[in-house]
């Protein structure tokens, strides 16, 4: 058995909505692609694939004799049931797939043919995500097509679920390679330092991962110098940014540049992360596919003052004014960190130092996690944090929830972001997608439409009794298949 910390219960676990653990979700139920170490794709449900010439079908042969664990069988009709619960739904527009797909045809029970509304390079990575293309039982669901029962074809099967935890026992009848233990147990522990305190009393096993149990920096370091604990750090695959709201006083280019030369990238990743980050230069961090080249490090606080003289800042009192009107501007923030971030004060507090020192004053507003991305998408706030979406959603998932004009609440948008967004996401090849991305990078840095802060790595822990854990290729899978406890 191993026992798993969570920060907060499980919920409904229905891969068709937003609710439920990613982890759990991801234990129980399966993509017809997978998303393997170093972005690559490989065969999920389905053992194989074929793109037709002109990009606008796709074909895959599912895999046989694979059933849900309430014995259903793995059929075309299964994975048609699955995908018009949510192909064309405005809900889940996040993702283009969603809306690109136009028909989900079966031309016979081992076959799936999806038919594009135009070609979609990046549909394939699109179907490895969690929510909402994993694949649930069709008797999962009752006679009105509502969620009733957690059951797919994963590793892991549900026993129970509470306010208090969750069990997964192994999928005995399992198609693929089965899991070594036999069960897992989930506790809800929503203090991080409890957590902490949980694993070194051997009270858990692991702990982890953005949207498990996340781990601090602090938490990290301490963690990493107990003899009973393994922490183990994954590379970053998303980056922490701050964004610009135009309609306001960062609609000057002029602040915006000042903004992101004040900002010393390097001293808040030490100071802040403990070395479990470092600065950013890319909108996401290397290790994404189509992350560009690298930005410059803007940091200078004397450049910074020269840009705000040039534009008419002048200082009064250590504020700068200009047309009698002092530059003061409004840091957005929850109050709470969202799920699979960190608490964004530290952040804030730092953003509203350094930017004090050339003249700038900052008003940290904190608002309610639930409605902060609410608050996000209106208008009245003039700086926020921004992190994308990591892998597998990455770069296509979060260029077009940041960078396009008809998302909600983006980083920064506008017609020439859109139109170098739109190139990329629908590149027929590497070299034309890759020139395409580079040219979205392009114009966000001319533009000075955000400021790169740093690349947080990724934070695992395990009790020293845990053998065969490695940080899973992406914070959204589980990884335990190969894991055994002492």
């Amino acid at each position: 058995m191993l026992r798993i910390g969570l920060s907060e219960e499980s919920g409904a676990l229905d891969p068709h909505a937003f609710t439920g653990n990613f982890l759990m979700i991801d234990a129980i139920y399966e993509p017809l692609v997978t998303y393997a170490a170093g972005g690559r794709l490989e065969p999920g449900l389905a053992e194989s694939w074929r793109v037709a010439e002109d990009g606008r079908q796709v074909t895959f042969d599912l895999r046989d004799n694979v059933r849900f664990t309430d014995g259903t069988p793995l059929d075309s009709a299964a994975v048609k049931w699955n995908f018009d619960r949510w192909v064309g739904n405005k809900k889940f527009s996040f993702f283009r797939a969603s809306q690109i797909i136009s028909s989900v045809d079966t031309p016979n029970a081992d076959t799936v043919r999806l038919t594009l509304s135009e070609p979609y390079e990046p549909l394939l990575q699109e179907l490895s995500i969690v929510r909402p293309v994993r694949l649930l039982s069709p008797k999962s669901a009752n006679a009105a097509g509502r969620f009733q029962t957690p059951v797919g074809t994963g590793p892991w099967k549900l026993v129970s679920n509470s306010a208090k935890g969750a069990t997964l026992a192994r999928n005995d009848g399992y198609w693929g390679a089965k899991p070594r233990l036999r069960r897992l147990e989930f506790k809800v522990i929503p203090s991080s330092q409890a957590r902490v305190d949980a694993l070194a009393n051997r009270e858990l096993d692991l702990i982890g991962g953005s949207y498990l149990s996340a781990i601090t920096p602090v938490e990290a370091r301490a963690l990493s110098r107990r003899a009973n604990v393994r922490l183990l750090t994954g590379a970053p695959d998303v980056s922490i940014m701050l964004g610009f709201q135009p309609k306001g006083p960062a609609g000057d280019k002029a602040v915006r540049e000042a903004v992101r030369q004040a900002i010393d990238t390097a001293s808040l990743s030490k100071a802040l992360f403990m070395g479990y980050a470092e600065p950013a230069r890319r909108v996401f961090p290397p290790e994404v596919p189509d992350s560009g080249t690298d930005l410059p490090l803007y940091f200078d606080q004397a450049a910074a003052r020269r840009t705000l003289d040039a534009a008419g800042y002048t200082l009064n009192g250590g504020t700068r004014v200009k047309d009698g009107k002092p530059l003061s501007l409004k840091l957005l923030i929850p109050s709470t960190p969202a799920q699979g971030q960190l608490d964004p004060r530290s952040m804030a507090a730092a953003v509203v130092a350094a930017l004090k020192q050339v003249g700038i004053t900052v008003r940290i507003a904190q608002v309610d996690a639930a409605s902060y991305y609410d608050e996000r998408a209106e208008d009245d706030w003039d700086l926020t944090f921004f992190e994308g979406l990591g892998a597998p959603y990455d770069p296509s998932g979060s260029v077009v929830s940041m960078f396009t004009t008809d998302a909600r609440g983006p980083l920064w948008a506008t017609p020439a972001t859109k139109a170098a967004v739109d190139r990329a996401v629908f590149a027929r090849d590497a070299a034309s997608r890759a020139a395409a991305y580079q040219r979205l990078y392009a114009v966000l840095a001319a533009d000075a439409g955000f400021v790169p802060l740093v690349y947080r790595k990724r934070l695992w822990a395990v009790r020293d009794a845990v053998k065969g854990f490695a940080v899973p290729p992406t914070d959204l899978d589980l990884g335990v298949a190969g894991v055994t406890v002492r």
